[in-house]
């Protein structure tokens, strides 16, 4: 500051300083140092470093791009399995209303066979028919013969 309260300039302060001498082997150190100066560390890596270096890097990006597209597939399967199942399930709905309704009619009438002259109908629905009641047996035992050329028909 000047003796008014004004900031001086930059040389006004150099020049109130006192002069320093440098040493006389100021300059030859000064291109030593500048000679013999260190390698960063960057400049001292071997190339074996840098391409490991690289190589993790780029299998980095490639997990990090793997992960990602894992990540983002992973919910469109669990809608696609949430869709089969909900598809499944209506259809079960479906067929388990057909049978209801199926149960909820008349019994149907059998055609049994015929010819020109007769034609048999049996009508489920008449006289408390009850399929699972039925006792059939078969009045006697399979007989076998022996085909023409040896073979055994059954």
């Amino acid at each position: 500051m000047t003796q008014n309260g004004q900031p001086c300039s930059v040389e006004e302060a150099l020049a109130t300083l006192s002069r320093e001498r440098a040493s006389e082997d100021f300059t030859q150190r000064v291109l030593d140092g500048l000679v013999h100066r260190r390698p960063s560390k960057l400049a001292a890596m071997s190339p074996r470093w840098a391409v490991t270096l690289a190589t993790l890097a780029a299998f980095g990006l490639a997990l990090g791009f793997w992960l990602r597209s894992y990540l983002t597939i992973e919910p469109t399967v669990q809608e696609d399995r949430a869709g089969l199942i909900r598809q499944e399930y209506e259809s079960i709905q479906d067929e388990v209303a057909a049978l209801r309704s199926l149960a909820a009619q008349p019994p149907p009438v059998l055609y049994l066979g015929g010819d020109s002259q007769i034609d048999l109908v049996l009508d489920l629905g008449q006289g408390g028919f009850e399929p699972t009641k039925l006792d059939i047996r078969p009045t006697a035992a399979p007989t076998r013969r022996a085909a023409p050329e040896g073979r055994r028909i059954q």
